[in-house]
Parts: structure tokens; sequence; C-alpha cells
């Protein structure tokens, strides 16, 4: 028997499978996440869009949710059934964002090598010169006292993921020290990570000194991880970072 539903119908329904597929953190932690319409949808997608928008524009410290239902075309209490709070809206659009760009990117450097994991950190870092308010917004919410925990995780899940790849397979191949535990070290990298953010996102370090101090620390961390022909990479290249002043370049 054939079955017709509308482009509206399947575009919610596909929508539905790819969400459950993701691990992401929920819009609303207090009530389901059930899209009853392709419109819902859109609306969704809408003040996603607009927040994003506005964290560049305005950035974090100025966000206006009033500015954003009015952009939106939403109604206040809507967006707060929708999402929770400001903070966790915010941290969904930007992780969204960060990951639209992650699908985006191309390497020529060996993905699970030393040189392969800070070029992708080297690019990822660099648009943050682009959109330095996503940064500030990221770190605020990263390091806020009253951040819920859920947010903060998905925010560290972006960070680690690549970190946790990469480290496994260096695990697997007996290149790490067998006292050093995968998840722990992954968040230690995290939290490095979003506190050289922070620093450069408050004028405490500077725009030449931003990228060098964050492949510096991630160097650090790895050596101190690592064993063999893995640590003899990293110590190389800090070496020459020490010597020249200069970040390593990947063809």
């Amino acid at each position: 028997m054939l079955i017709s539903i509308s482009f509206g119908e399947a575009v919610w329904q596909v929508s539905k499978i790819l969400e459950a597929q993701e691990n992401s953190l929920d819009a609303h932690p207090d009530k389901p996440r059930v899209y009853a319409s392709p419109s819902i949808l859109e609306r969704r997608r809408r003040i996603l869009k607009e927040t994003r928008l506005m964290v560049a524009e305005d950035g974090y410290e100025f966000f206006s949710v009033r500015k954003l239902c009015q952009r939106a075309e939403v109604a206040q209490r809507t967006l707060y059934n929708s999402f929770q709070n400001k903070d966790r809206l915010i941290a969904i659009a930007l992780r969204e964002a960060i990951k639209d760009l992650h699908r985006k990117e191309k390497y020529n450097t060996e993905r699970n090598s030393v040189a392969g994991i800070l070029d992708r950190a080297i690019t990822a870092h660099r648009h943050n010169f682009r959109v330095p308010n996503y940064a500030k917004a990221v770190t605020s919410i990263y390091f806020g006292s009253n951040t819920p925990t859920d947010v903060r995780d998905s925010l560290r899940d972006i960070s680690i993921q690549r970190t946790r790849e990469w480290l496994a397979h260096m695990n697997a191949n007996g290149h790490v020290e067998p006292w050093v535990d995968e998840a722990k070290f992954a968040d230690i990298v995290a939290d490095a990570q979003y506190a050289v953010i922070n620093d450069w996102a408050q004028g405490r370090v500077s725009n030449e000194g931003y990228i060098f101090c964050l492949v510096e620390t991630m160097v650090l961390l790895i050596s101190g991880a690592t064993r063999g022909p893995v640590r003899e990479e990293a110590a190389q290249i800090m070496t020459e970072m020490r010597a020249t002043g200069m970040l390593p370049k990947f063809s």
C-alpha cells in the first residue's frame, strides 16, 4: 500500500529522527522535546538563528530577550516555554553554530596525530577572531556560578569530542601513559582551552598571544600524558615554538 505524506510532514519526521540521534542539550529539561508540527520546528530554528545573530552583534552582556522575541516574532511566554532560560538558549544556539562550522572544515593533516589535533584546534580558535562576542558569551556561561550542569557539560562536549577521539586512538596504539584517565584528561583539556579563551575575551591575553598560548597549553598537556614517538613529536613542536616564537605550520 502506498502512503502519501506532505513535504512539510516529511521534513518534520526527518528532523525528529536526526534530533533523536543527536546527543544534544535539552532546550527545556522539565518538558519533553516534542515538535507538534513543522511550523513549531521552523519557529525554533528562527529563534536560534536570531539568537546567534544577536550574540554576534550585541554580545552576551547586552543580550535582550525582549528584543529577540521581537526579531523572531514570538511571545516571551512562548520563548520560555520552549527554552528554559537565556543561558540555555544561547548555549544551544552557539553549540549548533560551532557544530555547523566543524562540519565544513577540511584539513591536510592526519586526524589522529599530534599535528592533526593541534591543526584543528588552531583553525577552530582562529574563528573566534571573527566573532569575539561568541567567545565571550560561551565563556561567560561556561564559568558562570549559576550555570546548570547539563549546560556546562554540553559546552565541554563541544571542546572535548576531538580530544577523546584522538586520545582513544593514541591509547589503542600504546602511546598513552598507563596512569592516564581518558575522560579526566579530556575534561582537563577542555577546562584549559576555555580558560585561555576567557583570558583572551577579557583582554588579559593579546590577539597575537591567544592562539600561541592555547597551543602551548595543549602541547604541555599532551607531553605529560603520552610517551614514545607521540611525546617526542610534542616535544619537538614545543622546542620549535620556543625557539622561533611562532606557531607550528601545517601544510
